[in-house]
């Protein structure tokens, strides 16, 4: 169960950088007049896994200070 409470969420992270990279890049591509081809699905991949990345950084940052306020860090 618990790999579930943590894929889950993990995953929406992934898919929301996805289709914001996704939608970017294909707007870019739009405006430049250039051919999509595989440029926005490679850019919102990328998207989507920096994002999951930056959100797990924060999110340990956040427990870490939390553990040294606490005292549990001495």
């Amino acid at each position: 169960m618990f790999v579930f409470a943590a894929a889950v969420p993990a995953l929406l992270v992934v898919v929301l950088g996805y289709v914001v990279g996704f939608a970017a890049a294909e707007w870019v591509c739009d405006v430049l007049g250039a051919d999509a081809g595989r440029a926005p699905e490679a850019a919102g991949w990328t998207t989507g896994l920096v994002l999951l990345a930056v959100v797990v950084r924060v999110l340990v940052a956040l427990w870490r200070r939390r553990g040294a306020a606490d005292g549990h860090q001495k």
